[in-house]
């Protein structure tokens, strides 16, 4: 196994310089999250027969420098990380849905941005009366860098959109439909609702949505540790 060329004090130093006591002070409770969800024999044989690969055993952990416990409990680590996640946040996980008010939506608009506001309002008219397109004013007339793709913005979360303006400006429109010449800071801009896709609370979503109650939780966790805080004991109760 490796040995360290340095003394205990060395290492601390060490780790305290490269800012590692955070990463560090979060495996450790992961691991102790693990060490909580019981995993069967049975689902630890197949997950190492799928990590080996067909390959010798002893020269997996002689390359990784592992021990067989460092094995197993890196092939436990994800599996139970998302039980423990399940049962401590699945129950409240449609109220977490609801309250992110739709910031998981994905929205495709398009653009179009002046400083000059009467030219702003003389393209909105001709868009309005069909005497050009949309696409076509914006890559002539627009003033960013939505300018080389006529405008086109997306598909990407509504929480991604800033200012905040233009996605409540965007979810007053129906598809299709172009919004007055609007004001947004330096900017005079018109906004065309080209497609919104209302997030659903599917398999993916839950998933996503689990792994951020997660990451939160071990922040929070790890910060209360490094500030001395009390942290309340771990706990999940087994599923029988």
């Amino acid at each position: 196994m490796l040995s360290f060329p340095f003394n205990a004090e060395t290492l601390e130093g060490l780790v305290r310089r490269l800012e590692l006591f955070p990463h560090l002070c979060r495996r450790l409770i992961e691991e102790e999250i693990v060490n909580l969800v019981p995993l069967s024999d049975e689902w630890l044989a197949e997950r190492l027969d799928d990590f080996l690969g067909g390959e010798d055993l002893n020269l997996v952990l002689d390359r990784h420098q592992w021990t067989r416990s460092d094995l197993d409990l890196n092939l436990r680590r994800p599996e139970a990380l998302k039980r423990f996640a399940l049962q401590r946040f699945g129950p409240g996980l449609e109220e977490y849905f609801l309250s992110q008010q739709g910031k998981r939506d994905r929205v495709i608009y398009s653009f179009l941005r002046l400083k000059d506001p009467y030219l702003l309002q003389e393209l909105w008219i001709r868009i309005e009366e069909g005497e050009t397109t949309f696409a076509e004013a914006a890559s002539l007339y627009s003033e960013g860098p939505e300018k080389a793709h006529k405008g086109l913005i997306g598909p990407l979360p509504m929480a991604s959109v800033l200012p905040a303006e233009i996605p409540q400006a965007l979810r007053r429109l129906q598809p299709g439909e172009v919004s007055p010449p609007t004001r947004i800071g330096d900017w005079h801009v018109l906004l065309r609702l080209e497609q919104l896709v209302l997030a659903q609370l599917d398999a993916t979503t839950r998933e996503q949505l689990l792994t951020e109650q997660l990451n939160a939780f071990l922040d929070n966790r790890v910060k209360g540790f490094l500030k001395g805080d009390p942290v309340e004991p771990l706990q999940y109760d087994e599923v029988l």
